[in-house]
Formats: C-alpha cells, structure tokens, sequence
C-alpha cells in the first residue's frame, strides 16, 4: 500500500469511527465495548478494500465513502430524532418524498450535527496534516493483509449471527453499528423473500390474539347510517381535557366526548408511513409492516377492507387529504383500498396554506359541500377524511394563532407551545366542521369517529422538559404517553357519554365500527377487535417502539437487550419492574401474531 493512499485511509478510518461513535451515544446515551469493537471492525473492513486500490482512484472512493458515512450518521440521527428507531437501506426508496418534508428535516436538524462533517475543514490542510500522520501503523504486507482480512470477516460475521435472533432494534443497532445493522436487515429481507410465507385463513384464525364469542352487544345500533371519520394529525390523548390557565386547548374535541364512546387507553400503531399507515390500518384491521410504508407494500393488490365492504353494501366511498394524492403513494393506496374516489389538492387548492395543504377550517367547508352533495343523491356515504394544520413541525401562522388556547409566556419560543398551538386550532376547525355537519342536516344521521393518527410531541429543550412536566405531573413514557392518542366514537342514537377503559389500538377501529353498522366480518381476517365487546384488550407496537413492545389492560411491555428480558410499567401505578416470565411469553406471541399479520398482507391477490 503506498504512503500516500494508507495515510489517507488513516484519516478516512478515525474520521468515520469517531463519527459513528457520536452517533451511537447521540442514540444510545452510553458506549457499548462490544458494540464498538464491531463497528471498529466494519470500517476496518471497508477503508482495507478501498484502500487496496493501488491508483489515484482509491483517494477518490476514499473521500465519497468518507462524505457517504457522513451524511448517513446526520441521515440516521435526523430519523432517530423523528421516528425513535433506526435507519436502514430500506428508507431510500421514500427519498422523493424529501422536498415535501423538507421544513420537517429542517426542524430535527441539530447544530452539534455539524461535527460530523468537520473532518473535511481539515482535508482542506491535508498537505500539512499528511506529514504528522503515522504511517507505519496502518503500512500492511501482503500476508499481514490477508490475515486481518480474514479476521474481520470472521469477527463481523460472527457478529451478524449471534444478533441475528435479537428482536429489539436498538439491541440490534447497540451491538453491529450503522454499517452493520444494514448488512443485518439486507439478511432478513433476503431469508423473508426466500421463505415460505403462505398461510392459511384457517391458520389466522386459529391464533388471532383475542376472539369475540357469543352474540356482540349494539351490533347494528347505526345501520343504514353514514359513517364519518376524522384523522387528526399529530393529536394526542393528553389534550382531551387539558386546561392550561383555566382555558380548554381542545373544547370541541371535549365537548364531543361528553356525548360519545371514548377510549383514553387507545394508542398509535403507525409504522414508517405514520399518517398513510393510520390510514391502512384504520380501514383493514391489519398491522402495519414497520419499517416499508404500507401503501408501498400492498400497491397494485386488493385488500379486504372497510371501504370495500361498505361499497359492497350500497355506500359511496371517499376520502378527502388537502395533500397531493401522489404523497406517500396515496393513489395507490386508496386503489387497493377499494374507496370509489378520492379528494386531494387539486380539488381543495392553494389558498389559506398551513403545512402541507388548505387550512382544516378550508379543508372541513369544502369536504361538507361533498358530503352535501352525496347526501342529496341519496346514498349512504362514507368518509374518510385526513386533517392537516397540525402537522409537524407545526408552523402556525400568527393570523390563525387568535382562534387558539392563550399560553402564558413561560410558553413562548418552546416547541410544545407551539405543538400546543396547532392542536388548539385543529380543535377549533374540528368545531366548525361539527357546527357545519349539524347545519347541513349530516350530524344526526351519521357515525362520527375521531381519532389521532399518531404522536407529536418533540421534546428538544430543557424547556421543554419543563413544559412537559408541569402538564403530566410525571415521568412522560415513550409509550403509555407518546403513544398515546384518543378515540372517540359519536353513535347518533346514544347521547350520555361513556368512557371505555379497554385497552386499543387502530387495528380496533374497523371492528368496532363494523358492529355498530351491523356489518358482518366474521369471515373475513382481522387482527383487532371490537372494543364495544371486549373487557381486556392487547396490541402490538412496533417502529416507533421496539419490536416485541406490547400494551395490555394492566401493563406496558417493552423487550430487553436479549430476547428473554423485558420490562413492564403499570398503568396505573406507573411503577416500572422487570417483566415476569408470563411477560415473556406474552411478547413472544405477540410476535407471532404480527408476523402472521405480515404474511397474510403478502398474500393479497392483485387488483383486477
């Protein structure tokens, strides 16, 4: 190996260890020895192979992996930040999406991440820098060469092995690094492809998680009523109720919850399409995949559905997203999904903007003279409607802030406030829309479902911190809070209030709603229940917590560094203690369940 080129690779190989040790206690809050052993070994690995290129053209790939690696770490800390897990290969096939979400990245961007790419302020001494360097300790001979070759293969591929079987991502990431935790993900997608993955529907459901029996209480209460459902974006449980200085953030979401079912234990179960993935789950009952968006995954199939079933019973089917229906492969998914139409940007336009689409006060006027319309012509309908003004990174303009909670100043210039300000106006629009559904004759006669689509609360500063603690009294859970978002369910004949504490997830919508519509889907495959028919309830949580995480009447479970630790926290109590054995087999069945889930949406026959 030439001076030149090893004095570079030198360079190039502390850079990115150092880089990737940042990351990792960015991540991770602390230094695993083993963990930092493989990674040493797969860079290693890499500037060897680069290295052993005896031209120019090695100093070259040296500098692109050098800048590659380098904004992988600033790629892998952003999506920490937003989504809590790790960052794989996987990710690049949203990469057109990145204009759209550009104020998004902008707003997890960190001025420490800036480090990560100080190393090429120094390139620009490298003259003065190279003659310090000491070359004899990276200077290899041909059979020294081939021995720590061998060496490092032998010890990454040990490591790829023996964490092979771990389930819990972090663990995964802890244990193998950047580099390697893809190298790890690449081998489960290559041995899912090969697998067998066909399944039965009498194998679903034979081990459905939890199966109603006897005859369901309300079943058909709303027959023959329209059903209406409002996604609310980035809206948390925690609002519900909330005063801060006296003021309600949300009266009109509280205001319709003294008249409705409400369910407080009810949580996201989002995987990496967060609102297109509530939007899958909520109409089929079906787990998201995690870590590929769910209207890549069943482009171009027919899914069984809520749309599809109530087309097949007389209802005109839509859904209304003030978005382009190209963002997050709507179209494709709306197809599969069986819904006849689809309202997007091109009929709500461009005027009164916040975040990504029409005002919701626009977007709500404009769906209702739709609604109106279908009204008129005498079909039932259903609406899947997807709010948006409390989108991250939640930019509210100053002209809408008058329609919203007043905070005191303590307040001011913090994310939360600002988190807390959206919401506030997604409140207010949500009121003009009921006040506009009553106007038009819709509210009596229709099944109204409200719910979040998933958490977005960000905590970024000590004020933060403090903000938080002031509202919740308490240590904030990843899961129990962050998790957490409402349901509220509006049934037309029942007007005094009941709050349901059985555990949900939005894999529990579509059953519920089928029995107050008195839609039979006995036979067909769901993997949530009926949360009007259950006492005790327990969902499956993955992506935004690692797999394996699990939440049940009594507690939340969440997977340890092996596959046979754990940790529940009460939800009552919020007392945190190491899972019982009963814990363990719980997740394991868990998992079992979700794979099934995963597996039965491979199965889905192409649309015809």
């Amino acid at each position: 190996m030439k001076e030149r080129n090893a004095k570079l690779s030198l360079f190039v190989f502390f850079s990115l260890l150092l880089k990737s040790l940042f990351v990792k206690y960015s991540i991770m809050d602390e230094l695993n020895i083993v963990g930092f052993l493989t990674e040493m070994a797969f860079l290693a690995l890499f500037i060897i192979m680069v290295s052993s290129i005896r031209n120019k053209v090695s100093s070259i790939l040296l500098l692109i992996l050098n800048l590659g690696y380098s904004v992988l770490c600033l790629t892998t800390l952003l999506y920490f930040d937003y989504y809590n897990t790790i960052f794989t290969y996987k990710s690049l096939g949203e990469i057109d999406q990145v204009g759209e979400i550009s104020d998004s990245i902008f707003a997890l961007f960190k001025l420490q991440y800036i480090w990560l790419f100080f190393d090429f302020i120094l390139l620009c001494f490298w003259p003065k820098l190279k003659r310090i360097l000491p070359f004899s300790l990276f200077q290899l001979g041909p059979k020294l060469f081939g021995l720590t070759i061998a060496l490092l293969l032998f010890f990454t591929g040990t490591s790829l092995f023996s964490s092979s079987k771990i389930i819990n991502e972090l663990s995964k990431y802890e244990k193998l690094g950047i580099m390697g935790y893809q190298f790890s993900e690449a081998a489960t997608d290559l041995h899912s492809i090969f697998s067998n993955n066909d399944i039965s529907a009498e194998s679903l459901q034979k081990n459905r998680h939890l199966s109603q029996k006897g005859t369901s209480r309300l079943f058909g209460i709303a027959k023959d009523k329209n059903l209406i459902i409002v996604q609310l974006e980035s809206v948390q449980n925690f609002f519900i109720n909330l005063k801060i200085n006296g003021k309600e953030v949300t009266p009109n979401l509280n205001k319709l919850v003294k008249s409705s079912y409400y369910f407080p234990h009810f949580y996201s179960q989002v995987g990496k399409g967060n609102t297109s993935d509530a939007e899958f789950i909520t109409n089929t009952s079906i787990y998201p995949l995690g870590d590929v968006p769910m209207s890549t995954a069943v482009e171009g199939k027919a899914v069984p559905s809520l749309p599809r079933i109530l087309g097949d019973n007389g209802y005109h089917t839509a859904t209304f997203h003030a978005n382009s229906v190209t963002f997050w492969n709507r179209n494709r998914l709306y197809q599969s999904l069986g819904f006849k139409e689809y309202y997007d940007k091109k009929y709500f336009g461009t005027n009164d903007i916040i975040s990504y689409g029409v005002s919701d006060v626009v977007m709500y006027h404009k769906t209702i003279q739709k609604l109106a319309d279908f009204h008129r012509n005498g079909k039932n309908f259903y609406a899947d409607i997807i709010a948006l003004s409390s989108h991250f990174p939640f930019k509210l303009p100053e002209s809408k802030q008058v329609n919203t909670v007043p905070l005191p100043k303590e307040y001011d210039n913090s994310f939360v406030g600002s988190y807390i300000k959206a919401v506030s106006y997604a409140d207010y629009a949500f009121g003009k829309f009921i006040e506009e559904l009553k106007r038009a004759g819709l509210y009596k006669d229709s099944v109204i479902v409200v719910y979040g689509d998933h958490q977005g609360l960000q905590i970024k500063t000590d004020q933060d911190k403090q903000i938080v603690q002031k509202i919740f009294g308490r240590k904030y859970d990843s899961v129990l809070d962050h998790l957490n978002i409402p349901l509220i369910v509006k049934v037309p004949s029942v007007e005094k209030a009941k709050n349901i504490p059985t555990v949900g997830g939005l894999v529990d919508i579509y059953p519920t709603v089928a029995n107050l519509l008195g839609l039979d889907i006995s036979k067909q495959i769901v993997f949530g229940n009926d949360l009007l028919n259950v006492n005790k309830n327990q969902i499956g949580i993955r992506f935004y917590a690692p797999t394996g995480t699990f939440v049940n009447q009594f507690y939340r479970f969440s997977p340890g560094k092996t596959n046979d630790q754990g940790k529940i926290l009460s939800l009552n109590e919020r007392k945190e203690r190491a899972a019982p054995a009963s814990a363990i087999k719980e997740e394991e069945k868990m998992i079992k369940y979700m794979k099934l889930s995963d597996q039965y949406v491979k199965s889905f026959p192409k649309l015809k």
